[in-house]
């Protein structure tokens, strides 16, 4: 297993506790000591950022119909160079965990950059 799948893995693994598997948020202290105690990264994300990943949750066939809760973002991820889950950020709730490929994180990190490009990572 590559170390990009078996982070996904973790990831969902990490979401399917008890804590996480009770309704669309939970108390952010949650996914942050989970992701804290595997070593992983928590990133809070620019507002840029954050409405950027508001318009890809819009659109993702796999979630509900409008956007997500909350008023920013962060990137969890186990891995610096591969992909992650997106929560967003209500008050002192996560919610709504998104999770994204290696190849939008690069754009996410782009959109912080300001060094937009028009080509898909890896192209």
């Amino acid at each position: 297993m590559t170390k990009i799948a078996f982070g996904l893995v973790s990831f969902f693994a990490l979401l399917s506790t008890p804590a996480l598997a009770g309704g669309p948020c939970v108390d952010v202290a949650v996914p942050k000591e989970q992701i804290a105690a595997h070593n992983g990264r928590w990133i809070e994300l620019t507002t840029e950022q954050w409405q950027f990943m508001r318009g890809i949750y819009a659109m993702h066939p796999a979630t509900e119909l409008g956007l997500p809760y909350g008023d920013k973002a962060v990137l969890a991820q186990l891995t610096p160079d591969g992909g992650g889950l997106v929560f967003f950020i209500d008050g002192n709730r996560a919610c709504t965990p998104l999770a994204v490929p290696p190849a939008v994180v690069a754009i996410i990190e782009d959109v912080a950059a300001d060094t937009i490009s028009h080509e898909a990572p890896g192209l």
